[in-house]
């Protein structure tokens, strides 16, 4: 009896053993039809050329807002530790977007949903978070940039925008991060795929455009209070 007890067992302990390196065989072939699919590329060239001189253009708006203001030769009445603090912030802005890091994107002619999850995190840490946060956001936090005027229409303007591109970049972010699941590769998936990498890296540069709009906002008000004061 016992014997025939340890065969069943023994017999058990195999089937289960066997199921697992099934298992483990089917889920490594369908890996190998996921990563097929996560390598569709996109053509991005025409829409790179058509942003990166709309970014080109604005960046250079900016700079020009900004040089209104010179410490040394103003003669105005406002306060110049406000006005120091708002152009110090606006040109570390410039600066963040005219990047190594940011500027390399626009040179690629295709991307891969690695190339769009990348952009989308150096877009956020960069763009978003270095300039829209940790400079715009702070600028108008300052008492002295407080005393500029029409800081009061400013402020929640910014503070309302930098708030939705905050979300917009966190939603096309998860989408992304979503893609990691298991299924067959099929011509309707490979479509899905291509359709996630041109559409997400459509959905980033149009709120880094967005982005770029609220700082020449920004930079407009700030060369309206300079040749105003």
């Amino acid at each position: 009896m016992k014997k025939v007890l340890l065969e069943y067992a023994n017999l058990i302990a195999y089937t289960i053993t066997g199921l697992i390196f099934g298992l483990s065989f089917f889920l490594i072939f369908i890996n190998f039809y996921h990563m097929e699919e996560i390598n569709t590329p996109a053509d991005v060239s025409a829409y790179n050329a058509t942003n990166k001189q709309l970014i080109n253009d604005k960046i250079a708006t900016i700079k020009n807002n900004i040089s209104v203001y010179d410490q040394s030769s103003y003669t105005g009445s406002l306060n110049i530790y406000g006005l120091n603090t708002a152009k110090i912030k606006l040109e570390e802005c410039v600066k963040a977007l005219e990047s190594e890091e940011l500027v390399k994107y626009f040179d690629q002619n295709t991307v891969y949903v690695k190339d769009v999850y990348d952009f989308s995190i150096d877009f956020k840490n960069i763009v978003l978070n270095d300039c829209l946060v940790m400079q715009l956001k702070s600028m108008f936090s300052t008492d002295t940039v407080a005393t500029l005027p029409n800081y009061n229409i400013i402020k929640p303007y910014v503070d309302l925008n930098i708030d939705n591109l905050l979300d917009s970049s966190s939603y096309v972010q998860s989408n992304l991060e979503n893609v990691d699941h298991y299924y067959f590769s099929t011509d309707i998936n490979k479509a899905n795929f291509f359709d996630l990498t041109e559409d997400s890296y459509a959905d980033i540069m149009n709120t880094y455009q967005n982005s770029l709009d609220l700082l020449v906002e920004v930079s407009n008000w700030y060369r309206s209070v300079v040749v105003g004061g």
